[in-house]
């Protein structure tokens, strides 16, 4: 179903953003107090303007309050990003999605009824210190209450064994699929043997999965 969204702050994290929502098929509208920004990247967003979203007038007269989604991505300005968080959610249609600098703008954007808050920074350290300790893990998604659904890679100590070598049924993880070249197995047959460089998608919590590791 096609979206209309609304970006407001085009740096690194809010433009990716953009770009990605638009790639997918949606209307964009992308803010930004930067001429230089909104230039970057109006060719590929359905519109782009350079405007202050702290003035509720403007937010309207672009047609902000329409909006399904509306992501805050200030990332520079800790309090046009609260204050223009605090504007959005007094429109009661958009689901609001903030960027979150550290964690008292955490609670705030909390108190002020943000839908989701993201922390890009601090995730994206996470998911890089967790690949350098575990390099078989191609991606991952919480699901929350600790429950991961990571992608591994078969290294060679896995090729040549059977789903069974992985000790998936003790440790309580469910192996939901495994993908050899261009053919997804789902489920894996107990006979399959598994070859270098598969990828292998498990569903379990995290104190498990860490277990399993040693067998990749």
């Amino acid at each position: 179903m096609k979206t209309n969204a609304t970006v407001i702050g085009l740096g690194a994290f809010g433009s990716t953003i953009a770009l990605e929502l638009s790639r997918l098929g949606h209307d964009v509208l992308g803010i930004d107090a930067n001429a230089e920004r909104t230039n970057a990247i109006a060719d590929q967003l359905a519109r782009a303007v350079t405007a202050d979203a702290r003035d509720e007038r403007v937010l309207r007269e672009l047609s902000v309050h329409e909006s399904d989604i509306v992501v805050v991505a200030i990332g520079e300005d800790i309090e046009a990003n609260i204050l223009t968080t605090l504007l959005v959610k007094s429109m009661p249609k958009p689901k609001v999605w903030a960027k979150a600098l550290n964690h008292n703008h955490h609670r705030i954007l909390e108190k002020l009824g943000a839908d989701h808050i993201v922390h890009p920074e601090h995730e994206m350290g996470l998911r890089v210190a967790r690949t350098l300790i575990y390099p078989e893990v191609l991606d991952y998604i919480s699901l929350g209450d600790d429950t991961f659904l990571v992608e591994v890679r078969a290294s060679e100590r896995l090729s040549g064994k059977t789903i069974e070598a992985l000790h998936l049924a003790e440790n309580r993880i469910e192996c939901m699929l495994v993908k050899h070249r261009a053919l997804t197995l789902n489920p894996a047959p107990p006979a399959y043997r598994f070859e270098l460089g598969d990828q292998i998608v498990l569903l379990g919590l995290l104190t498990n999965l860490r277990k399993i590791s040693r067998y990749l």
